[in-house]
């Protein structure tokens, strides 16, 4: 959309409201700032370039982008596509990009990743067993497991995992020794130059290693190279799939088997927006489900799921924003929570429950997907 259009989209709002009842920021803060529909207002006065106020700055960076407001709005308005280029178009003004973020982005640009990780730890995640065997860079495959920052630095377990799963089933695929973020950060906060900048640069380093297909471990990186990468490169052509779409396949193929080691074991499922909602072209909902079954759990479901699936709070960096507010919005989820493992499968959402759990004070059980599924499948 061009600004025009954008403005057009804006004052097609009726002021209906529906999107008021499934905001989560909107409804622990009561503040509308912090509203799809209060966002939209920022965007009419950004792309009329006025000056917006520091609280409407808060109240567009403290949204997710979870894109609950699309799925309700009665004028069919994209709303999150909105608010994310009214931040694109304040990220270079006095009212732009909050220092933690850009802080955050000089990392992704000076370090390769999110996290502020030391690019030489980003393989600790692999015994040094695994690591004198692995060819990494240098094996012949063109499929790429690519594991993200959150995956290599603060959920090791889905990284080993998921690289696990790939051996027993002697699947072709390499590493990279210096794997670069894929870059969504960027883009979801509205650092659009930087993510033009740095995007094209993870393509060629790709196409340098003759990647064919990617399989990722992180619902952002599977965003990222679904939908961000096609849209600005004119010769991305790979393709692109989710660990547990992989496992999946492998099971159903006869390439794995999968037996009932967690007959006793219930399990609480969540949804990732980026895995669902925000790719609705793949809507990863019943493939996890498919396999936990399989497991042997009982699955719970949240009282809102998959399409409907509440953001862990974390998204699009609402965390440094206003860490508080992630707390708030993640905890209702625990809440939901009994005796149940919440398995999610994004490193992410994983790592962001585990610290709203911390911060809580919880004893509620939190795991990735392919580390909960590990012990239970085996080669064929």
């Amino acid at each position: 959309m061009d600004e025009k259009e954008i403005l057009k989209e804006i004052n097609s709002c009726i002021d209906c409201n529906n999107c008021l009842e499934v905001c989560d920021t909107f409804i622990e803060t009561g503040n509308e700032l912090q509203s799809p529909k209060g966002r939209l207002k920022i965007g009419d006065k950004a792309f009329r370039n006025q000056e917006i106020s520091e609280e409407e700055r808060f109240g567009l960076y403290t949204c997710t982008l979870c894109g609950l407001c699309d799925l309700v709005c009665g004028q069919n308005i994209d709303i999150s596509t909105i608010i994310h280029q009214t931040k694109i178009k304040q990220a270079y003004t006095s009212k732009g990009l909050y220092d933690i973020q850009t802080k955050i982005s000089k990392g992704i640009i000076e370090k390769d990743n999110s996290v502020n990780g030391t690019p030489e730890e980003r393989l600790d995640w692999l015994t040094p067993e695994l690591r004198k065997t692995e060819e990494f860079d240098k094996k012949e495959s063109d499929t790429l497991l690519f594991l993200g920052c959150m995956s290599s630095f603060k959920v090791k377990e889905s990284a080993i995992s998921a690289y696990m799963l790939l051996k027993k089933a002697d699947y072709d695929f390499k590493i990279l020794k210096e794997e670069p973020c894929c870059g969504e950060y960027l883009y979801s906060t509205g650092n659009f130059n930087k993510a033009m900048e740095y995007i094209p640069k993870v393509h060629k380093l790709l196409k340098h290693q003759g990647v064919k297909r990617l399989i990722v471990t992180c619902a952002g990186c599977l965003y990222a190279f679904n939908n961000v990468y096609p849209k600005y490169l004119d010769d991305w052509n790979i393709e692109v799939k989710h660990i547990i779409q992989v496992i999946k396949e492998l099971i159903d193929e006869g390439s794995l088997r999968i037996a009932k080691k967690h007959s006793d074991q219930a399990v609480l499922y969540h949804d990732s927006c980026r895995m669902g909602r925000k790719l609705r072209e793949l809507e990863i909902f019943d493939q996890p489900r498919s396999l936990l079954i399989k497991s042997g759990v009982r699955i719970k479901e949240l009282n809102k799921n998959c399409i409907e699936s509440p953001c862990c709070g974390a998204g699009s960096g609402l965390r440094g924003v206003d860490k508080e507010l992630c707390i708030d919005i993640g905890s209702k989820i625990l809440q939901e929570m009994d005796d149940e493992i919440l398995v999610s499968s994004c490193p992410l959402c994983v790592f962001n429950f585990r610290y709203i759990n911390y911060k809580n004070q919880g004893d509620k059980k939190i795991k990735y997907i392919t580390d909960f599924l590990l012990d239970a499948i085996e080669k064929s």
